[in-house]
């Protein structure tokens, strides 16, 4: 897994930002970032001209001005101990194209957006950038104070599962967090064909799931002490089952590849992925991708 080194905060100067900063704070501390950029799209920073017509007092908010607001709020929403470099960038035009192209830019390693349920601003930005940035995202809920004593990561024994729990393992290596993994079965359609009930095949779904579970583990050498439930889907709601077993675990995180064992371009988040996305969740939400991986086919989506 490679290292976390640059953080890019996504803010929409709301109420939302001191969270942000603040929750941003813990988890540069945790992942021993290097740098943390803080990032204001503004559709327009220029007043309309039959506004400057009629109040030709009126002044526009400049970039200027919202950098040095962002920062004294940085100032003092920033309330862990960590130092590191912390940058403030004000930009103009569609905020989903240009984060997309500052991850790229700067060579982010992690983003960090919020996802609010009553606070003013939608959620549309965060849900169309994490399809498609090509690099690692976190997503906040809007009232969560920073903590982490659990993690819950839910596994299909593919490749982006085996990142998901190098992260967790990573993250919580040095910080006495324990991690917790989960596993989402269900039954094929088609089980009645075997003459079995679907009871009985439900038992012979999880028996494999267990055994791809010790490849799993044996493969990636991960430690044989790492504990895995393993939670039986009945009604094809994959995410609705990983944030009851969160929830129920007191989760302060669910860590998560961004696709399972099928699937184009990595770089798109898959389905059970895009639904935890958008669920609406009190638990903080972190998104595992490939670096850089497909990213011909993100410089092509910037050019539509």
């Amino acid at each position: 897994m490679y290292k976390i080194e640059r953080l890019l905060v996504a803010l929409d100067l709301t109420e939302m930002d001191e969270l942000l900063i603040k929750y941003s704070s813990h988890l540069a501390k945790f992942l021993k970032s290097e740098k943390v950029y803080f990032i204001h799209v503004a559709k327009d920073l220029e007043l309309p001209e039959d506004l400057k017509k009629n109040y030709p007092d009126l002044m526009a908010p400049n970039d200027e001005s919202m950098a040095d607001s962002i920062n004294k709020l940085v100032e003092k929403a920033w309330d862990s101990d960590y130092k590191c470099e912390k940058v403030i960038e004000i930009k103009e035009g569609d905020p989903s194209d240009q984060i997309l192209k500052w991850v790229n830019i700067k060579d982010i390693d992690m983003m960090v957006m919020g996802r609010k349920r009553k606070l003013k601003g939608g959620g549309i930005v965060p849900q169309k950038v994490a399809k498609v940035v090509h690099t690692s995202l976190m997503m906040v809920p809007e009232g969560f104070g920073f903590k982490l004593d659990k993690v819950v990561v839910p596994v299909d024994f593919s490749k982006h599962s085996k990142l998901a729990v190098e992260e967790a393992l990573s993250i919580t290596e040095k910080n006495k967090v324990d991690v917790s993994l989960v596993h989402v079965y269900d039954v094929p359609s088609g089980y009645h064909k075997t003459g079995k009930n679907y009871d009985e095949f439900s038992k012979i779904m999880e028996g494999h799931a267990k055994n791809d579970y010790k490849e799993f583990i044996k493969k990636n050498e991960f430690p044989e002490d790492l504990n895995c439930d393993y939670v039986l889907d009945e009604d094809n709601s994959p995410a609705d089952k990983i944030f009851e077993f969160a929830s129920d675990q007191k989760a302060d995180m669910i860590i998560m590849g961004s696709k399972g064992r099928t699937g184009l371009a990595s770089i798109l988040l898959g389905s059970v992925a895009e639904k935890v996305v958008v669920y609406d969740s009190e638990i903080p939400l972190m998104i595992v991708k490939e670096k850089g991986e497909n990213m011909g086919f993100l410089k092509a989506l910037l050019k539509l």
